[in-house]
Formats: structure tokens, C-alpha cells, sequence
């Protein structure tokens, strides 16, 4: 048995990934908790990918606030701590859109070109493109495969999430997430990161599933968790069965 980290893109990951491998590294390249190895991975490995009787643990993040980080982090190139060039196509989106907002209104628009830029855009830029669902599988599938998930963060709540994770892990307890930006790979933002309700709307209903996503994993934290999950667990944790 082993328990794997699901690399979900910003939602926190990285800087909990480099926790983790700070634990390894101090371990002699492996961490052992009470269920096992813990693993680490990059972004292509998934939920469907955790082998039967293994457990997993990622970090979520609401979608519209996802949607504004991974556009300012793609309209960066992913500098300062990575530079990956902007493809042809991810180009013409950022010409077309300069800012999230202009590309969130855009998506609101009744069907014509406007609205057909905004799908391509959507459908263009890395992290936009890349949905919760690609890493945990549409609703259905979570829900089926809840026994699998040992533990569900939120880049929204890491801080108190990684201390959680530290003592169901048995990880030490002095060990802390990088708080260098640059290391945590935190996106940088300009003053005004807001969106109107238009386009928060907008939004909503092109990140539906992963709404749905989002909401299967609040009702694990907030007690409603898989039938398999441990007595200890639980205590850990501080839930119960609703």
C-alpha cells in the first residue's frame, strides 16, 4: 500500500509536492506514513491512475479563482519559476484577451465570434484547458472512487490542510511548506483580479463538472466520507459521519 499526491495544477500543489520531497529527501529518497509510501508525482498522473488498495490526496481550488491564477500564470509563461513558451494557439488568446475579465465577459456572450473566441481561448490556454476533472474523473467517477482518497485539501485553506496532512501522514511536524512565492510557484496578480457576476456566471456553467468536483469534496471534509476510511483517520481529522 502507498498513498499517492495528486498534482492538480494551482491549486497548491506545488508547494505541498515540495514539502513532501523535502520529507523523502530527508528520509533517503522515501517517506514512509502509517499507510505506506507516500509518492509523489507530476501533473500527469491521476486518480484513475492509483493502484487498487493504494490511497491518494490532492488539493482543490474553486474554479473561478483556478481560471484567474492559471490565465495570470500562462500570460506570464510560468515565470519566474518556470518559462514554457505560449503556443500558437495560446498566443491569439492572449491578443484577443489581455486580462481574465475580458475573457470571462467574452464567455457570457450569445453565440457569434465573440463567444466563439472565448471557447477557443478556454479551450487553448494550459491551464484553463485542464479542468479538476482531468486529475480526479467526472463526478461519477469521484463518487465511485471515494475509498481511494485518504485526504482532499484546499489551496483556499492549505496552511490548515497541511497540518492535518502532516499528522495523518506522520510527517514531522516541524516541516512546513516553502514560503518563498517563487518556490511555491504562486501567481503573481495585478490590483484588480475581480469578475463581474456576468462572468462569473459564465464560468460556473463551463466549469460545471468541476463545481460538482468541488462539491463532493467539501461534503468529504465536512463529514460525509468514505465508508473504507478509518476510525483513526477520522479522529485525525475531526469528522464524522453525517
Amino acid at each position: 500500500m502507498a498513498v499517492h499526491f495528486i498534482h492538480v495544477s494551482k491549486a497548491g500543489g506545488t508547494a505541498i509536492r515540495y514539502a513532501l520531497r523535502q520529507a523523502q529527501e530527508e528520509g533517503g529518497g522515501e517517506f514512509v506514513s502509517p499507510w505506506g509510501p507516500v509518492r509523489t508525482h507530476r501533473h500527469s498522473f491521476r486518480l484513475r491512475d492509483v493502484p487498487k488498495g493504494d490511497k491518494a490526496t490532492f488539493a482543490l481550488r474553486d474554479p473561478v479563482s483556478r481560471f484567474v491564477s492559471g490565465y495570470y500564470s500562462r500570460q506570464r509563461k510560468g515565470a519566474p519559476r518556470y518559462v514554457r513558451e505560449w503556443s500558437n494557439a495560446e498566443r491569439q488568446s492572449f491578443e484577443w484577451f489581455p486580462t481574465p475579465q475580458a475573457l470571462a465577459e467574452a464567455l457570457a456572450e450569445p453565440p457569434g465570434e465573440t463567444r466563439k473566441r472565448a471557447e477557443f481561448a478556454m479551450k487553448s490556454i494550459r491551464h484553463l484547458k485542464r479542468r479538476l476533472t482531468l486529475w480526479t474523473g467526472d463526478p461519477t467517477y469521484l463518487r465511485r472512487n471515494l475509498d481511494k482518497v485518504l485526504y482532499i485539501a484546499r489551496q483556499e485553506t492549505l496552511d490548515d490542510d497541511w497540518e492535518k496532512l502532516k499528522e495523518l501522514l506522520g510527517l514531522p511536524a516541524e516541516l512546513a511548506l516553502p514560503q518563498d512565492a517563487i518556490v511555491a510557484h504562486r501567481t503573481i496578480y495585478p490590483s484588480d483580479v475581480s469578475i463581474s457576476d456576468r462572468g462569473v456566471a459564465a464560468l460556473r456553467a463551463w466549469y460545471a463538472e468541476d463545481f460538482e468536483v468541488l462539491a463532493i469534496g467539501e461534503s468529504v471534509r465536512q463529514g460525509r466520507i468514505p465508508r473504507r476510511s478509518s476510525s483513526r483517520f477520522q479522529r485525525l481529522v475531526g469528522l464524522t459521519r453525517s
